[in-house]
């Protein structure tokens, strides 16, 4: 039988690495506010470690089941965090994305100031947040009416900025790299988004039901 320590440890690995992706995130959004190049460059290495911690945490509950086979609500709880590492490796990788974007926009001018995807990223910051805490506890599962809300309102704002760009690559072809980039970026939170209620899905049986209607 797989103990309740065990597990409780489990769950607190796959906490730490929520973690570390929710704060990638974090950098790789101020980096292109900020237009900071240097913490752009230190998101893409730190995504090495997001991918070392996924294949750590996918190896040990690997080892859990191997040893102890458990059954029922411990089987579940293994289940639905190897689903949740790969979402988050994934989350990782669309930082990076995010990141590796920012690096290339700031070697240009500007091409228009950000009010949207600001707003896309902090919605979905809230999102990876929210989605974390109910994985850690089922009890916070009246979170999810508000998280579709929220991935619905990202979805919106996602094709508002690519509308908006577009126009801005009709204007003059020296906007169209610029304009590319950072719909690129849009596409890559609004990914996040939907990576969020995969994470979600790891953390709530009464979303799984939900889904599955």
């Amino acid at each position: 039988m797989l103990p309740n320590t065990l597990v409780k440890s489990y769950k607190e690995s796959v906490m730490k690495m929520g973690r570390f992706v929710e704060n990638l995130f974090d950098r790789s959004v101020y980096a292109l506010m900020n237009r900071d190049s240097e913490m752009a460059k230190k998101v893409i290495i730190d995504d090495k470690i997001a991918d070392e911690m996924r294949d750590d945490l996918v190896e040990k509950s690997v080892c859990l089941i191997g040893e102890y086979a458990p059954v029922g609500k411990h089987l579940v709880e293994i289940s639905r965090g190897i689903i949740l590492v790969n979402a988050l490796e994934m989350i990782g990788d669309r930082a990076k994305s995010i990141a590796s974007n920012t690096t290339k926009l700031v070697k240009e001018p500007a091409l228009k100031a950000l009010v949207d995807l600001p707003k896309m990223a902090s919605t979905t910051e809230e999102m990876i947040r929210t989605s974390l805490f109910v994985y850690m506890d089922r009890s916070n599962s009246s979170k999810i009416d508000k998280l579709l809300k929220m991935e619905e309102y990202v979805d919106v704002l996602d094709v508002a900025i690519e509308d908006e760009l577009k126009l801005y690559m009709m204007q003059s072809p020296k906007n169209v790299v610029r304009a590319m980039r950072l719909i690129f970026i849009s596409k890559d939170i609004e990914e996040i988004a939907d990576l969020c209620l995969k994470v979600l899905h790891s953390g709530s049986g009464k979303f799984s039901i939900e889904m599955k209607r």
